[in-house]
């Protein structure tokens, strides 16, 4: 018989709840559980299906697994469980590891508000780089409007930002975001910090 274990998790809808108050899809804590230390990411950006990824913050292991609607962690065959316990370096039969004690143990750190900082956004762009940048401090913008004017008298094509640029910033600075997300804006990133433009210093929380 295959493994099938689905189970509701509060903390998540709670903190969900609060990563939608900064509008970002795309949430992240740490987490430890048999002296494994992870990032968790809450990716919600596919509405076809929400994820929890574990990524090992020294060997960099990853563990993706689906969360169902309702907020249901899911493990879903006996493959899926053995990842489970692969990757937490569980060990023993059964009797031995009860999946509702990790549950209970991993929705108790699961915080209850969401907040932004750098730390987060690395794991962020660690978990999916987004755009070409590996940066997350925003240096300037590209004004498409301005640059395809000057494509026009040179007959070159127009170009426009990429959604992936704009997906970036709603996740790392979503003030930013707000404020240009109606405009032909693209957003330079750096990994320098000193670089930060003084233009966005209010926007950076």
């Amino acid at each position: 018989m295959e493994f099938s274990y689905h189970r509701y998790i509060k903390g998540l809808k709670i903190f969900y709840t609060s990563m939608r108050k900064l509008n970002v899809t795309i949430g992240t804590f740490d987490h430890n559980y048999n002296n494994i230390n992870s990032s968790v990411i809450f990716d919600t950006r596919d509405q076809t299906g929400w994820k929890l990824i574990f990524m090992k913050k020294i060997h960099g292991d990853i563990l993706s697994l689906p969360i169902q609607k309702g907020y249901k962690f899911t493990i879903e065959g006996n493959d899926a469980y053995k990842n489970l316990k692969s990757y937490f370096n569980i060990k023993g039969g059964k009797g031995e590891f009860k999946i509702s004690e990790f549950i209970k143990h991993f929705d108790m750190q699961i915080p209850q508000t969401y907040t932004l900082d750098d730390k987060k956004r690395k794991s962020i762009l660690k978990y999916d780089k987004i755009d070409e940048s590996d940066g997350i401090y925003p240096i300037g913008t590209l004004n498409w409007e301005e640059i395809n004017i000057k494509k026009l008298i040179l007959g070159k094509k127009s170009k426009n930002r990429d959604p992936k640029n704009l997906d970036k910033t709603k996740n790392l600075y979503p003030r930013i975001y707000e404020a240009t997300k109606d405009m032909n804006i693209s957003i330079r990133y750096s990994s320098n910090k000193k670089k930060i433009s003084p233009i966005f210093q209010d926007m950076l929380l």
